[in-house]
């Protein structure tokens, strides 16, 4: 089991990069396993957004160990090809500690700007040209939302995991292009906890859908007592802030390091 502290990126505290980073540096110190934003454009009633790639490039050149990586991005917004030109540039500079968290994405991102698109469909077609562009094999693709001709990037590996709301269907979607995923369940109050059954379930569901059966499995914030149970259902990342309320409580939890 591995553990990584799991934040947005907006805010008045947590929009601003350089608090972002020195919470990535504190991390390592303190010796968690990685240091994951969350990725949006438009956060409603909230103009402090920090750009998760810039970010994550401060990040990667002021830590050396962490792994890293948006949590999740949406290659219907960002583009395919965009994404692989990020992915590859901040897993050079990082030394291979990327690990590239891809989902559909949400409506506040996509309908002030216009844009209408099958969400669920450019994130199966994306993650597959995605993946055709950071073989290093020259690409031509034609699907019902992207193309691409004649193109080659550079070869690099980079792990994805697919991500999305848990029960619905959009995260398996890419399963068979996957090496990971991280399910996402709301409530009434927000983004809630899996439990150690669910987390089961959502395992078999992907690897029934093509994911490989030793695929990571990432959940947000299960309490220490779970950890064991938790193991034990294959999840192998945890995701939590603490559940605390302000900077000052979140450098705190972050200090005082993961529970082994």
């Amino acid at each position: 089991m591995r553990f990584a502290i799991y934040v947005p990126c907006f805010g008045p505290e947590l929009g601003d990069p350089s608090v972002l980073v020195s919470l990535a540096v504190a991390a390592e110190e303190a010796g968690w396993d990685g240091f994951f934003l969350w990725d949006h454009v438009v956060v409603p009633e909230e103009p402090v957004v920090a750009d998760v790639w810039v970010t994550l490039g401060a990040v990667a050149a002021r830590t050396s160990s962490i792994r890293l990586g948006p949590m999740v991005t949406s290659l219907g917004r960002r583009r395919p090809w965009k994404v692989a030109l990020e992915a590859s540039s901040l897993q050079r500079l990082s030394g291979g500690r990327l690990t590239l968290g891809i989902g559909a994405g949400v409506p506040q991102d996509f309908v002030p700007f216009g844009e209408s698109l099958s969400r669920a469909e450019a994130m199966s077609e994306g993650v597959e040209l995605l993946r055709a562009l950071l073989s290093g094999e020259v690409v031509d693709y034609r699907g019902s939302v992207f193309r691409a001709e004649g193109v080659r990037f550079a070869p690099v590996d980079v792990p994805i995991w697919v991500g999305g709301m848990w029960p619905r269907q959009a995260p398996f979607r890419a399963a068979a292009l996957a090496d990971g995923l991280v399910p996402a369940v709301f409530d009434e109050s927000g983004l809630a906890v899996v439990s150690p059954a669910d987390a089961a379930r959502i395992r078999a569901e992907f690897v029934a859908s093509g994911g490989p059966v030793g695929g990571d499995l990432a959940v947000w914030g299960p309490g220490l007592s779970d950890v064991g149970a938790y193991e034990e259902a294959g999840v192998t990342w945890v995701f939590t802030d603490g559940g605390v309320s302000s900077l000052g409580e979140l450098r705190a939890f972050v200090a005082a390091g993961p529970p082994r």
